[in-house]
């Protein structure tokens, strides 16, 4: 860039300086930027002999005029040169940090996605580059005014792909690019989260662009904050009906305050994003906006009959788990009670046969019959057995019920006849 027109933008119409964080770079805020777009529009020959002489020029990328590309680092979030770092600047020209916020979310979303999936013949990735057919860039270039050569191919935040074979792998995403251009099928779904400073390209030109290019649903994601100063957590939804976007509003029934539900085609079930309840808090509040916990992308699973995240599922296991573990407990200690009152019911049984028949049996048999009423616990009616042993000792084979059947099988040797009571 020339020094005139450098020195232009770090002036303001009256000669001074204008007022500018510390941290501030002058020549990237945004009226100097808009500058040096319109000075690029002028000189086009120019601009790409100043790109061609970059170590990571790529002949085959169409860079964008609104953004800047550097040796080391770049303004362009869809150009991938290896070693070249993303830097967004504010509108003071202030490098703002990557929102680690949103790169969480993206990895989450693309795992939500991929499960979603699991019994379709789709897959889910995300930052992956689309390249797109020319007559389909030139389309979105006139419908947005756009006057300038763009970008072949851009790195949607989530795309749902069509799974292809490995012959069609080499023949359509050559270098891990997938090659619209070359006839690889269409995404059917795409999803970006929008980003300070570029959320216009992803509400405008890049609407178009997909809409060009035939993916059925296009979904945005404001964070809060993206699209103005206060604009709310939000999700948009468009669906390509007879060749064009039309927006689609949430299911009202299954939406709530704080998450709005769409019904997706492709996924063939509700989606939604879930706000960490955490946000709220005054405590989270005070965190860099990078810091705070992203929300969930999450699916409707109507086999289980709930909302499904990878997070979620994991909540899931825990609960059920811990469930599982508080019956196996109650199971353990409602045996022990029952083992408990078991002991008790023959203590107290083996009591009344000794104080009822010590007299009438002989010791062995008594020996016998405490042994198995402690191994399998007395008759339920113990006591009115001894009792009815007592009035007739003949029917002590009664106490016995099972032990002493011929045809049992725990068949015992004959007891000894009881012995006579005393007196007689």
């Amino acid at each position: 860039m020339n020094t005139v027109v450098q020195e232009r933008m770090r002036t303001l119409p009256n000669g001074h300086m204008p007022e500018l964080h510390p941290d501030a770079e002058p020549t990237m805020t945004r009226a100097a930027r808009k500058e040096r777009i319109a000075w690029r529009r002028e000189h086009l020959a120019e601009w790409r002999r100043g790109l061609e002489n970059l170590g990571h020029f790529d002949p085959e990328f169409i860079y964008d005029i609104t953004h800047e590309y550097d040796y080391e680092w770049t303004t362009d979030p869809d150009y991938g040169a290896e070693g070249v770092r993303l830097l967004e600047f504010d509108e003071d020209g202030v490098v703002s940090p990557l929102e680690k916020r949103a790169r969480k979310l993206q990895e989450r979303m693309a795992d939500a996605a991929a499960d979603a999936l699991t019994h379709a013949d789709l897959d889910a990735d995300y930052e992956l580059e689309v390249r797109f057919r020319t007559d389909t860039i030139e389309h979105a270039n006139r419908t947005t005014g756009e006057s300038h050569p763009v970008r072949k191919g851009v790195r949607p935040d989530l795309l749902v792909l069509t799974m292809l074979s490995e012959r069609e792998r080499e023949r359509f995403m050559p270098k891990g690019i997938l090659r619209l251009d070359l006839g690889a099928p269409v995404p059917p779904l795409v999803l970006e989260v929008l980003s300070r400073g570029w959320a216009g390209r992803d509400l405008d030109y890049k609407r178009v662009l997909y809409e060009a290019a035939g993916v059925g649903e296009y979904l945005v994601y404001d964070l809060g904050g993206k699209r103005w100063e206060d604009s709310p957590q939000e999700l948009l939804m468009y669906r390509l009906t007879d060749g064009a976007y039309h927006r689609v509003e949430p299911e009202p029934q299954r939406s709530t305050a704080n998450s709005d539900v769409f019904w997706s085609n492709v996924f063939d079930t509700y989606i939604r994003f879930l706000p960490d309840t955490r946000e709220i808090s005054a405590e989270v509040q005070r965190l860099p906006e990078e810091n705070r916990p992203p929300p969930r992308f999450q699916w409707w699973d109507a086999r289980q009959d709930r909302w499904r995240d990878r997070e979620t599922d994991r909540e899931h296991e825990r609960e059920a788990e811990r469930q599982r573990h508080d019956r196996e407990l109650e199971e353990t200690r409602a045996a022990s009670l029952r083992e408990g009152e078991a002991r008790g019911e023959a203590k107290s049984a083996v009591a009344a046969l000794h104080a009822f028949l010590d007299e009438v049996l002989a010791p062995a048999d008594l020996e016998r019959i405490e042994t198995i009423w402690h191994r399998d616990g007395p008759p339920t009616d113990a006591l009115q057995r001894v009792r009815d042993v007592l009035r007739t000792p003949n029917q002590w084979r009664s106490l016995l019920p099972g032990e002493l059947d011929d045809n049992g099988p725990h068949r015992s040797p004959t007891p000894s006849d009881p012995k006579p009571p005393k007196g007689r």
